[in-house]
Parts: C-alpha cells; structure tokens; sequence
C-alpha cells in the first residue's frame, strides 16, 4: 500500500509548490511579499469580524484582498494558520505598549503602573475585534484554546517577575505571594477590561485607569519610595 501524502490545505504537514514557496517567502523581506502578506491579513480581519471565526472561508478572505487562492496559499497553509498570525498581533502590541512603552517618569513603580494600565486598556479597545475572536476560535479550535492559555501563563509569568523585581528592589511588599498575585491581578484586568469593551459595559476609562491602579498597589504592597532595608 503506498503511503499516504500530507495535504497541504487539509491540516496535514504542508508539502508541494505552496509550501516551498511559503518557506523561499519566509526567508524573503521584499517589500512586495510583505504587502501582500498584509493584505492578506487586514482582508482576513475584515473577514472574521463580518462573517465570525466559524463561518469564515478562504474565498470570503481572498475575494476582499482581491488575490488569487494559489496567492492566499503562498503566504498561509489554511484559515487556522492565518488566524495565529493575526492573533500574534495582541501578544506583539502588548510587548510594546503595555511592556516596552518608554518610562518617562523614571523608576517611580506608581506612575509606571498607571501608564501601562492606561496603555493596556487603549490596546483593548482598540482591538476589540480581534480579543472577540480569539474567544470565539479558542471555542472552537483546540489548538488556538492552547495556543491562548500559553499566551495567558506568559502574562502571569511576565508580571510575577515583575513583582519580584519591586520586591527585591524595595518597592513591594517582600512578603507577597509573587505568582498568585500575577495570576490574580492578570486575570482581574483582563476580564475587566473584556467586559467593558468585548461585553457593552459603560465605564469610565480614566477612573477604571486609576481603580485598577491602586488595586494592583494594595495587592503588591507597591509604594513610590523604596523601604528601608533591615
């Protein structure tokens, strides 16, 4: 009996001229492959939020790109694949606002809490397309559901480090559970943050900002000046 060819638009290990192509592609940065690998992506954005994750196809996706399928295919293996880069997008603009936002204000823990908060709660709003999707996929998809839990555990992993580093910096209370807390207050902001803009709830942005600013510093034990070692 011979052996049974992976397929490369059925969820199969990808093989054959578009799979070569994808990778000659991945080793490329021409500015026209990079274009049209965005288009793709903003079609497939449009795409989701009209039709949602389950109903949408690949020619919904590349008749509003306005491309071929053999083109779609070059640049991603299926609808799935796709979905994982444009839910990349969250994990990236939160590294740079929420993490990586340029501290004007110093070494002063407060303000910097707050401005990333702000900046977290702008990021949500302003993707709240794409937050809704990754919840309808992660329902429906089980390597998303991963894919999404594993994006949560290096959140919480990301924020208990932080809260050592305040710890052992003199900022924090030393005697705070670094990794529950992270747990906690990640998953405190979070779905805050999902029910206002995902869920229709009317809050006020700059007082929820500073709400749940000093949550995080009555749990961490945060203060502006560092503690007097013993």
């Amino acid at each position: 009996m011979s052996r049974r060819q992976p397929l490369t638009r059925g969820g199969w290990e990808p093989t054959g001229t578009s799979a070569d192509r994808r990778s000659e592609l991945a080793r490329s940065s021409g500015e026209r492959a990079t274009a049209t690998r965005q288009k793709l992506l903003d079609a497939a954005r449009a795409a989701f939020s009209q039709h949602g994750y389950v109903e949408t196809t690949v020619d919904h996706i590349v008749q509003l790109a306005e491309v071929s399928r053999g083109t779609f295919y070059t640049y991603f293996e299926s609808k799935v694949h796709l979905f994982r880069h444009l839910s990349s997008l969250i994990d990236e603009r939160v590294a740079r606002d929420v993490v990586g936002f340029e501290r004007s204000t110093g070494n002063d823990p407060v303000a910097n809490l707050r401005i990333s908060t702000a900046n977290y709660l702008t990021l949500v709003r302003a993707n709240a397309d794409l937050y809704r999707l990754v919840e309808e996929a992660a329902a429906n998809d089980q390597s998303i559901h991963r894919a999404r839990l594993a994006s949560r555990r290096r959140h919480v992993s990301r924020v208990a480090r932080l809260i050592r580093k305040w710890q052992s910096e003199g900022f924090a209370d030393p005697s705070v559970d670094s990794d529950t807390t992270a747990a906690v207050l990640v998953a405190m902001q979070s779905g805050f943050a999902q029910s206002m803009y995902l869920g229709g709830e009317a809050h006020d942005e700059l007082s929820a900002v500073d709400i749940i600013t000093n949550i995080w510093i009555s749990s961490c034990g945060l203060s502006r000046r560092r503690r007097s070692r013993p």
